[in-house]
Parts: C-alpha cells; sequence; structure tokens
C-alpha cells in the first residue's frame, strides 16, 4: 500500500520494520535548504521519507541516500521508483561512518540527517531490532553524523538536522569539532504551551559566529486543530 505524501502527487511505501515517515521528516523537509540544481545527501535516509519529501518540494535537486540497514534501504530505491526519480535519488547501503571510501570530499552543496537521538543505554525497546539503528546511538552516534556531514560538504554548504532540545549540548559539541557553525534554529512545540519537542537546525560549514534563533513553531491551535503553518508544511487547505 502505497501513502500519498499531499506534494506534488508523491507517495511512500512503509514497511513497520523500519521508521515510518512522521513529523521529524515532514518538517526537516521544509526546514532545510538546498540549492535549486545542487546534490544533497541524507545521512540515514531510512526508507527515505526526508530524500522523497525533498525531491518532491524541489525538483531540480540530485539526491543520494546513506543507510546501513540493508532491508531499509532496499525500499528506498522502491520509493524512488514509485515516484519515478530513480535518476534523481541514489541510495547507498553503507555505514556513514564509511563515506569516505564512496565519495569524495566536498562532494555535496548540502546535507541533511534525521538522526538517531537516544544514548544507546536510553532504554528503547522494539520488535523489530532495525528501528533500533533509527532511534538510538547503536549504528553511530551525533559526533559520526556530524563528521561524515562535514567531510561530504563543499565550503560553505549546509547541514540541516532535526533533533531533540534535551540533547542539544552534544549537538553543539560535535558541530563546533567537524567546522560547523550553527546559522539557523528553531523550536518545535505540540501546543504554545508546551515544552519544545524538536528542534530544527542548519550549520554551515566554515561558517562564521554569527546566527539567528526563529519563532517557535507551534504545531496545534489551543482547541488541537493544526495551526495555519502546520497546515502549509502538510500542504493542506
Amino acid at each position: 500500500m502505497l501513502d500519498e505524501l499531499g506534494i506534488n502527487g508523491f507517495v511512500m511505501e512503509q514497511d513497520r520494520r523500519y521508521l515510518k515517515l512522521g513529523t521529524d521528516a515532514m518538517l526537516l523537509s521544509e526546514f532545510a535548504r538546498v540549492p535549486k540544481r545542487g546534490k544533497v545527501c541524507d545521512l540515514g535516509c531510512g526508507t527515505g521519507a526526508v530524500s522523497v519529501l525533498l525531491a518532491a518540494r524541489h525538483e531540480g535537486i540530485e539526491l543520494h541516500g546513506v543507510e546501513i540497514v540493508e532491508g531499509a534501504a532496499v525500499l528506498c530505491e522502491k520509493n524512488a521508483l514509485h515516484n519515478k526519480i530513480e535518476n534523481r535519488l541514489f541510495v547507498h547501503n553503507i555505514d556513514l561512518k564509511d563515506a569516505r571510501s564512496e565519495f569524495e570530499a566536498g562532494s555535496f552543496d548540502a546535507v541533511v540527517s534525521n538522526p538517531p537521538f537516544m544514548q544507546a543505554d536510553g532504554g528503547l525497546h522494539t520488535e523489530h531490532e532495525e528501528l533500533l539503528c533509527a532511534r538510538m546511538e547503536i549504528c553511530c552516534t551525533i559526533d559520526d553524523v556530524c563528521a561524515a556531514a562535514s567531510y561530504l560538504l563543499k565550503f560553505g554548504g549546509s547541514f540541516s538536522l532535526v533533533y531533540r532540545p534535551s540533547r542539544l549540548a552534544d549537538l553543539f559539541s560535535a558541530l563546533g569539532k567537524y567546522n560547523l557553525a550553527p546559522k539557523r534554529m528553531r523550536l518545535v512545540q505540540d501546543t504554545v504551551k508546551a515544552e519544545p519537542s524538536l528542534v530544527l537546525l542548519e550549520a554551515r560549514k566554515g561558517g562564521g559566529s554569527g546566527s539567528k534563533l526563529m519563532p517557535c513553531l507551534i504545531l496545534k491551535n489551543h482547541d488541537g486543530t493544526e495551526s495555519e503553518e502546520t497546515k502549509a508544511i502538510y500542504r493542506r487547505k
């Protein structure tokens, strides 16, 4: 069964063994700045949620997905075929820590990632072990993701990711270690009164010290209905 994304007729085939398309991917695909005709790498692409959404939003870009779990990588390739973007979305079934063996340094204009956000001792349990790599730092850490992003990016290229506010200290430490300067940051709240549950961040390789803290993104109104901005992101009327 194919799920419609609501953006330019694009669809997703999903499997409960792997991380499904969720709010994280939808918000990241809208937040990320990518060049109109550039090359973009999706680190830990899973079944292709962020990559497919980016392809739907930006018809001129070339995408490369890096995914260590073979089954998820195969499903990402199928999703490229479903949307007739197999000539724009190329899947690499490798460990992102081995990016140097697959790509030349500075090969990409932009890098995106929805990385694991729970530490390896985070206590997450699931009947599908494949999900653990997507949500816990078992296959890679935030340090590994930032190292790969820095290697892949051209000087001045952008790295956009979605993460958890509770781990911002770890994120900023890793970004600084690999010459990735935070440029834009936006906290995401379910409602005005709720604590932020997500953070969207864009860093630039070799960037200066200036950065911008954007207004919080509020997903729901007081009555539980979707905010106007949420509707716009999901392309709902």
